[in-house]
């Protein structure tokens, strides 16, 4: 997985945080996790390649 990911991938990191990849390089990455907010981390840190959300969900009201 790790050879096919691209710039624009939104991501779920081994840590849980999710983010949109802006950065690719030989052993890391930039993650955008807040706009204008990008983190470098190692690139084994990016646990799976997540599906765009369609849109906002509304909260569920219990």
């Amino acid at each position: 997985m790790q050879s096919a990911l691209s710039v624009g991938d939104e991501v779920m990191l081994t840590s849980g945080v999710y983010g949109t990849l802006r950065e690719l390089n030989d052993d890391r990455v930039g993650v955008e996790i807040a706009p204008g907010v990008v983190i470098h981390v190692a690139r084994g840190a990016v646990g799976t390649v997540t599906q765009p959300e369609l849109g906002e969900a509304e909260p569920e009201e219990n």
